[in-house]
């Protein structure tokens, strides 16, 4: 046997021994299976559902109920202001005063022929033509008289007003006047979140000043913006002391209404197989994940519905468990 041939044979003997030895020392079956069978162990968290309010934070500026120019129906000399900018007028306080001029001749003239007409109409001496002609002077005479006393429509601060001894032309303004109280509070909502929005929830306010208040939503638009396609949303303050000013600005709180929902770290979402977030559950000792929706994410965690009102969370180990494998946990 040439020496090629022994190492041939050499290096087959080798093999044959090194196999055995690997069968000497390999594990038996019953081991592998051991192996196979052995759980993951997860760390996981109780959680319990409460009743949250999703806030819902929108830029805010507070705006007058009823702001108006107070204008003259007729064109006369002011010849009386009866208040100054930033005053508070009653509904139905002069404001403007007007030269009455020939109008109050007209109206005692007018009068004085109504009345002498209604009389002589008791005794049956004129016809209902002539006194309903008479009344109609009266009438005319009458309103043309009150035109020259321009008077408040509403409760409010009067601004901008004319002045005393100025030719007021018909329709110009007497004064501007802003009702302060209630005083409404507008902000808009985006469209993905208006239908989580509805008339008497409640709202937080909070202007730049440091001013803080409660109140409730009073509107909701029905149609969007056409430019920026938000909501215009509502409250309603009163404003007694009248504290809160025309045009200020802040951020209102609208607290949505209460669900049923759970507080959980965000590190133990996982991605479901159709993208969506999912959680993972311990359930009778078998995995369970669940497709969950986010309301609110915040640094500390996040608050989420899709989950039972008591469940068992895995907060660590999630990424490598799958539906229903059994797995030991233990609480974090």
């Amino acid at each position: 046997m040439n020496k090629k041939n022994l190492r041939m044979a050499g290096l087959i003997v080798g093999g044959v021994l090194i196999w055995m030895l690997l069968g000497l020392f390999a594990p038996a079956e019953n081991e592998f299976a051991g192996r196979q069978a052995t759980k993951i162990t997860v760390l996981t968290k109780n959680s319990s559902a409460t009743d949250y309010r999703l806030p819902i934070y929108t830029k805010s500026e507070s705006e007058a109920f009823s702001k108006v120019e107070v204008k003259s129906q007729t064109s006369e000399k002011i010849i009386n202001m009866h208040f100054s900018d930033g005053d508070f007028a009653k509904k139905g306080e002069i404001i403007c005063e007007l030269d009455s001029g020939q109008r109050l001749a007209n109206f005692k003239r007018a009068e004085i022929e109504f009345n002498s007409q209604t009389e002589l109409k008791k005794k049956g001496l004129i016809s209902d033509s002539a006194l309903v002609s008479a009344e109609t002077n009266y009438e005319s005479a009458k309103i043309e008289l009150e035109r020259t006393k321009i008077s408040a429509p509403f409760d409010g601060f009067v601004e901008d007003l004319a002045k005393e001894g100025q030719l007021l032309q018909n329709g110009q303004n007497c004064a501007r006047i802003i009702s302060l109280s209630p005083l409404k509070i507008v902000g808009n909502i985006p469209e993905i979140l208006v239908s989580k929005v509805e008339v008497g929830q409640d709202v937080e306010i909070k202007f730049l000043s440091g001013q803080q208040y409660n109140s409730k939503v009073t509107f909701l638009s029905r149609g969007a913006d056409s430019q920026t396609k938000t909501f215009r949303v509502e409250s309603e303050l009163i404003n007694t002391d009248y504290l809160i000013k025309d045009g200020l600005t802040g951020e209102m709180i609208i607290y949505t209404t209460p669900v049923k929902a759970h507080f959980v770290p965000t590190s133990a979402f996982l991605l479901a197989d159709n993208g969506d977030v999912a959680l993972a559950q311990v359930n009778d000792g078998k995995v369970k994940i669940s497709v969950v929706n986010i309301l609110r994410d915040t640094k500390e965690g996040a608050w989420i519905t899709g989950l039972d009102d008591n469940v068992r969370i895995i907060i660590s180990g999630q990424g490598f468990v799958k539906q229903g494998e059994e797995v030991n946990f233990l609480d974090g």
